[in-house]
């Protein structure tokens, strides 16, 4: 079946935050444990805060057929706010489709470099892009302590970590 990007309408918001759970649980349990994936997957649960945030910047998602699959998005131009693709549709470059299109609308924008938090487990896709890590933090998120990475890359002709 053919994927397609699309960018986020109001009406996408509980099936991304099906998307993003799913993506929680189906995955997190490589580099988490039980009771930091559950809390992890708690972030949709308030649904109209979810819309509202997915609503931000510029949110991008694919679908197969009827089906979202994966979502990304910049909020603001210069910070990868998320990045998730379903369990089952993980490793098969969905994700770069849409990391390389939210680059490309921020090289457009003007941006110099693009941030991100990245979780254990998306660390190495980013670095495959060319982010190099520049801090490691730890947040709290359902009174679960995470440990994150703070990333960037440089975009334009002058920057380091092209691909």
């Amino acid at each position: 079946m053919q994927m397609t990007l699309r960018s986020f309408t109001p009406g996408d918001a509980e099936a991304l935050a099906d998307v993003y759970r799913d993506a929680v649980r189906g995955i997190g349990p490589q580099a988490y444990s039980g009771v930091q994936v559950a809390a992890w997957a708690l972030y949709p649960d308030d649904l109209e805060e979810f819309r509202l945030r997915m609503s931000r910047g510029l949110t991008l998602v694919a679908e197969e057929g009827a089906r979202l699959i994966a979502f990304g998005q910049l909020e603001p131009d210069d910070h990868l706010s998320f990045l998730y693709c379903s369990s089952t549709h993980a490793r098969r470059g969905i994700a770069s489709v849409i990391y390389s299109a939210l680059e490309s609308h921020a090289v457009a924008r003007g941006v110099a470099e693009i941030r991100a938090e990245a979780s254990r487990i998306s660390r190495p896709f980013f670095e495959s892009k060319g982010f190099a890590v520049i801090g490691i933090e730890r947040v709290i998120r359902h009174e679960m302590e995470f440990e994150r990475f703070r990333m960037l890359k440089k975009l334009g002709a002058a920057g380091w970590g092209q691909r």
